[in-house]
């Protein structure tokens, strides 16, 4: 059995990757880095060693079969051998497709059993340059029925049920399947459907009036061709290992994310996907695809992040098992979190309103400053916050957190955030029971009349029969309740705590900072901008930025948000 994939890839920084076999490997980081260049020097390390690279040391290969194996593996195929009439010796055709003497038949088998790719690549491996996708790749002529096909849309016109799965998955797209008028000689793919049952030949009038009216895939726009081009090169008798250039290029982000899910699930198991993308959208449709389930079953995904800059360049590799992990992770799988691998930074927060803020003070406090490509992304809430922290580390991100300073009320909490991020409890535990004792410790009570305004102001003017909403309803209960103290810290901030309470804040706050966890010391968002008064935060915030307060950061906030750009950059 005749079988071939590269086994190892070493990069010139020390950094091996492992890429599946019978997968997918994502090359991802910003803008910049090398991806294509690294794709292109896969290929070339293939073929012999190369001068100077900036990314790849050297590729292992995997192969096996013997050298007969191999050339009937290619006759399966369609490569077929020609006779020199002169030298009466048989040839199998060279890179360029008009060149039907490219090398020896026996010559290519000696160079596989010798593991020398050189002369025999173009059999092993195809390429999609984003330069080339829009290129007439799906348009063949007839060939001798008795060989096997060669082309992709030669295979679609053999097999219907090949046709079918492959129409399928077009459609699922632009919302139209593909034909193959097969009463014509040439091969050409036609976007649309007949609507009349076709017959053996020959066709009646209405099947030949019918396939007229279908316009051809060559001649659609360039997003319909290169989502198709790609699907036939991956997807119908593909060679053993594929590289896709920047698959996004000329797509919309729903068509970007369809494709990578069809990349994952339905690319043979004998096909190995490398790809250099700059798209959350084709990475989250990766991971979605690799997550599911289709007839031949999940595919490995692996992601390699990298990054460069004047004088340095590094990889950080998330294997295929790593990947699993972050699969079992929703969060990541169906959000926007996953996008902060392009990124050279990642801020994380609570809640969306958060991220607008702090995105604002970062524009305002960054002044003249380089731009820094850091991103803020939020996960609805404390909980999942350094769970996503660690998961976006191990994409080789840096990345940090932001959170309230009631993050300390939840012991069960603090310690998980311990774990993810390296940190230790006994560092903290007579310090987090310190503050918390002094929390507890302080109830606010409020005064009747301060009750009646309150519930007056949520239920309005209501008719005699009217029912409460269940909105209503919680906000009477949050009004009805005794404020705990931690809700006075919220607004307060350490100020908040006194004497050996006030310490062990501090002390947590510089603590949690240096892991990457940085607690508002201020208490809560709404504390930054104390003149606009609290409420609802997507309230506070338009105010804030209506009267434009935000533009006028303290030097507090203008150092909390100091210290979290110095941990990024050294991080």
């Amino acid at each position: 059995m005749v079988t071939f994939g590269i086994q190892k890839i070493h990069l010139v920084d020390g950094t091996t990757i492992e890429p599946p076999l019978s997968g997918m490997t994502v090359f991802t980081g910003p803008n910049n880095t090398g991806k294509s260049l690294l794709l292109r020097e896969i290929i070339t390390a293939l073929h012999a060693q190369q001068d100077n690279p900036r990314w790849i040391a050297d590729v292992e290969i995997q192969r096996s079969g013997s050298g007969a194996e191999f050339i009937a593996w290619l006759a399966d195929r369609g490569v077929r051998s020609v006779e020199n009439a002169q030298s009466n010796r048989a040839f199998l055709p060279g890179r360029v497709a008009a060149d039907d003497y490219g090398i020896l038949v026996e010559s290519a088998a000696a160079a596989w059993e010798a593991g020398n790719v050189g002369p025999i690549g173009h059999f092993l491996y195809s390429d999609q340059w984003t330069q080339d996708r829009l290129g007439n790749q799906s348009d063949s002529q007839q060939w001798d029925w008795g060989r096997p096909a060669t082309h992709p849309s030669q295979v679609l016109w053999e097999s219907r049920e090949t046709l079918d799965g492959f129409s399928k998955l077009f459609e699922q797209a632009f919302g139209s399947p593909i034909a193959i008028n097969r009463y014509v000689p040439a091969i050409r793919l036609q976007v649309g459907s007949i609507g009349v049952p076709e017959t053996p030949p020959p066709p009646p009038r209405e099947v030949m009036e019918a396939f007229s009216r279908l316009p051809y895939l060559n001649d659609q726009g360039d997003g319909v061709r290169a989502f198709a081009n790609i699907l036939l090169a991956a997807l119908v008798r593909p060679r053993p290992v594929i590289v896709i250039d920047e698959p996004e290029a000329f797509l919309h982000p729903p068509q970007v994310r369809l494709l990578a899910r069809h990349l994952t699930q339905y690319a043979p198991a004998d096909c190995q996907v490398f790809v250099a993308t700059h798209s959350a959208d084709f990475l989250s449709g990766a991971l979605e695809g690799s997550a599911s389930t289709s007839t031949s079953g999940p595919r490995d995904l692996a992601l390699v992040r990298i990054a460069r800059t004047d004088t340095s360049q590094a990889a950080q590799v998330l294997s295929a098992a790593s990947v699993r992990e972050v699969l079992d992770t929703p969060l990541l799988r169906y959000s926007h979190i996953i996008s902060g691998v392009f990124h050279d930074g990642v801020i994380l927060c609570e809640a969306e309103g958060d991220c607008q803020f702090y995105a604002a003070t970062a524009d305002v406090a960054r002044s003249d400053d380089s731009y820094d490509n850091h991103v803020f992304l939020h996960v609805n809430g404390k909980a999942r916050l350094t769970d996503a922290v660690q998961k976006l580390r191990a994409c080789g991100v840096p990345t940090v957190a932001v959170a309230d300073l009631d993050f300390l009320n939840d012991s069960g909490l603090v310690r998980r955030a311990l774990e993810h991020l390296g940190g230790s409890w006994s560092d903290v535990e007579n310090d987090v029971s310190l503050v918390q004792r002094a929390a507890s410790s302080t109830a606010i009570t409020t005064i009747a009349r301060e009750i009646k305004k309150e519930i007056n102001d949520i239920i309005k003017n209501p008719a005699g029969n009217e029912v409460l909403t269940r909105q209503q309803v919680d906000q009477i209960g949050d009004v009805l309740k005794t404020a705990n103290g931690w809700k006075a810290i919220k607004k307060t901030g350490v100020g908040g705590f006194e004497g050996d309470a006030y310490n062990a804040a501090r002390r947590l706050i510089s603590y949690f900072e240096t892991l990457g966890l940085f607690l508002v010391p201020v208490g809560e968002l709404e504390s930054w901008v104390r003149e606009v008064p609290r409420g609802k935060k997507a309230t506070w915030l338009t105010r804030v930025f209506t009267e434009g307060r935000h533009l006028q950061p303290t030097g507090e906030l203008r150092g909390f948000y100091s210290r979290i750009r110095s941990y990024l950059k050294t991080a």
